[in-house]
């Protein structure tokens, strides 16, 4: 079992890890990692984007098998990096940007998820476009986000590597009732990012 800690102690500054941004190296549906599909909360996931974006950096998106991405109900993203990342240190990182973020967002909460020997760690949030500044305009549209991201250390061969396994639910109108159902399954959904197995990677060569 995982232990719950909703305040975390800001010990230490690294580098962004530019999860979102930069050119892409390549982009395709084969598979590059060795993942070709997941099981989640027992339902499979399959892959339906491939990208590299460095020479360190993989993603891979994967939803359900008989959904189509544009209208997905939740999409299931690998981030697998080639070098060593420090999972603690990352998920700092990850709760200052969601620290700041709540400054402005009326609905940003977000809970820390350590297991006991502190190898791996959980960072369940919500954000929106809904402003927390009452005199703030109102967005003529009101979107969501759930988010879980589950930060762990891996082995690629006798290398340290690191990964983030990414769990995401959109919703489109209204926010606080979107807020209010995640919490009604929000621990089904951790359970099953914590408990997914995650088969060993394996980089494809050229």
């Amino acid at each position: 079992l995982f232990l719950e800690n909703k305040m975390i102690r800001k010990l230490f500054s690294i580098v962004a890890l530019l999860l979102f941004s930069g050119i892409f190296y390549s982009q395709n549906t084969e598979d590059l990692i060795g993942v070709p599909e997941l099981t989640f909360n027992e339902s499979k996931y399959v892959l339906v984007s491939a990208q590299q974006k460095s020479k360190v950096q993989f993603v891979q998106e994967y939803i359900l098998e008989d959904e189509r991405i544009e209208d997905a109900s939740a999409v299931i993203t690998i981030y697998f990096f080639n070098k060593s990342i420090d999972a603690k240190e990352a998920t700092y990182q990850k709760t200052e940007e969601l620290d700041r973020r709540a400054e402005t967002d009326k609905y940003c909460t977000y809970n820390v998820t350590e297991n006991p020997n502190g190898t791996e760690f959980v960072v369940d949030f919500i954000t929106t476009n809904v402003p927390k500044d009452k005199k703030a305009e109102a967005p003529e549209e009101e979107f969501a986000d759930y988010n879980i991201y589950r930060f762990r250390n891996t082995l690629l061969g006798e290398e340290s590597t690191f990964m983030i396994i990414a769990y995401k639910e959109k919703s489109t109108g209204d926010a606080k009732g979107f807020q209010k159902s995640i919490g009604k399954k929000r621990n089904k959904l951790l359970e099953g990012i914590i408990t997914m197995t995650i088969p060993s990677v394996t980089l494809k060569t050229n």
